[in-house]
């Protein structure tokens, strides 16, 4: 019964992964802008993945530095990109920890939000890779390789930068850069 119904996980990610790069191509995926509070969605998020990263014996934590940030955003896209990207580290990451939130970079009027891990990292010669389709730089793990090439085109949509900042043995920090108005 575990086989299947991770074989059906699996697949309902599949089927998703390739519904969102079909919009995305055809130029039609949809967002609705509007107030959030970034408290309750990443609250959301931390509950929905701590089951997973307690069966893997991992730290997870969330830095929520304003509970009471509210932004216009399309709070079901930032949901699938930090989600996804936690997706990734906790596929990634056998031991230590997980850590995820944002910070307010005033300066530079944006929004850093960043998910980083101590898992396996990924080689400097791969880096510039990761966000194409179909790239994986572990052919054992399960996935497509569409997972971070949508996450990048969802950030683009919104008028955000995605990066990743990366050591082998030492883990990984993706970072999902957004402007805010003034």
């Amino acid at each position: 019964i575990t086989i299947i119904e991770n074989n059906n996980k699996l697949l309902l990610q599949l089927v998703g992964d390739i519904l969102d790069l079909s919009k995305i191509e055809s130029g039609t995926l949809e967002f609705a802008y509007l107030p959030k509070h970034l408290g309750e969605i990443l609250h959301g998020i931390k509950c929905s993945m701590q089951a997973r990263t307690e069966e893997k014996g991992l730290a997870f934590s969330l830095v929520n530095p304003m509970p009471d940030c509210c932004i216009e955003t399309d709070g079901n896209r930032l949901s699938q990109v930090i989600t996804n990207l936690l997706t990734n580290a906790i596929k990634f990451t056998d031991k230590g920890g997980i850590t995820f939130g944002y910070t307010l970079e005033k300066e530079e009027n944006m929004l850093r939000f960043y998910v980083t891990d101590t898992g396996c990292g990924i080689q400097e010669d791969k880096v510039g890779t990761v966000f194409n389709r179909f790239v994986k730089l572990n052919s054992f793990a399960q996935g497509t390789g569409l997972g971070l090439s949508i996450c990048k085109s969802i950030a683009e949509q919104m008028g955000a930068q995605i990066g990743v900042d990366s050591a082998v043995g030492e883990g990984s920090c993706f970072r999902v850069e957004m402007p805010i108005a003034e």
